[in-house]
C-alpha cells in the first residue's frame, strides 16, 4: 500500500494520527499500523481516509504524487477556529490586564515627574 502517501497527505493536512483515526472509526494504533504499511486496507476505510483529506481513493493507491490542496486543512476545521478564538480571547485579556497595569506605572511615574518639576522650580526660585 501506500502508508507513507497517506501519512505525508496527513501532515500536510495538520491533522493528527488520533484526529484521523476518530473519523475513519478506528484506533490511532490501528490507523499507525495503516501509515506503516502494516495493516492490509480494504477499499471502504481507504475512501474514509480519502474523504478526511479531501482528495480521491485513487489518489492513496496510485504511485504519483498527491498535488495538496492546503484550503482543505484542519486548522478551517470549527473545532479548531474554536480554540484560536478561545487563547485569541485569552491573550487579549491578559494583553489588556498587562495595559492597564502600565497605565497605572505610567501614572504614578507622571506624578512623580509633576510633583519633581514643582520642586525644581522651587529650587529655581529661590536662587
Amino acid at each position: 500500500m501506500n502508508g507513507n502517501k497517506i501519512r505525508i497527505i496527513r501532515l500536510s493536512r495538520g491533522m493528527t494520527q488520533e484526529f484521523v483515526a476518530q473519523k475513519i472509526g478506528t484506533t490511532q494504533h490501528a490507523y499507525s499500523k495503516i501509515e506503516n504499511d502494516n495493516l492490509k486496507i480494504s477499499d471502504e476505510t481507504l475512501t474514509k481516509i480519502a474523504k478526511v483529506f479531501g482528495v480521491s481513493m485513487e489518489d492513496l493507491k496510485s504511485p504519483e504524487p498527491v498535488i495538496i490542496n492546503f484550503h482543505n486543512r484542519i486548522q478551517n476545521s470549527s473545532k479548531n477556529k474554536e480554540d484560536f478564538i478561545c487563547s485569541s480571547e485569552q491573550l487579549l485579556t491578559q494583553l489588556s490586564q498587562q495595559l492597564k497595569e502600565k497605565d497605572k506605572q505610567i501614572e504614578i511615574l507622571l506624578n512623580h515627574l509633576s510633583e519633581q518639576s514643582i520642586q525644581l522650580k522651587t529650587l529655581i526660585g529661590k536662587n
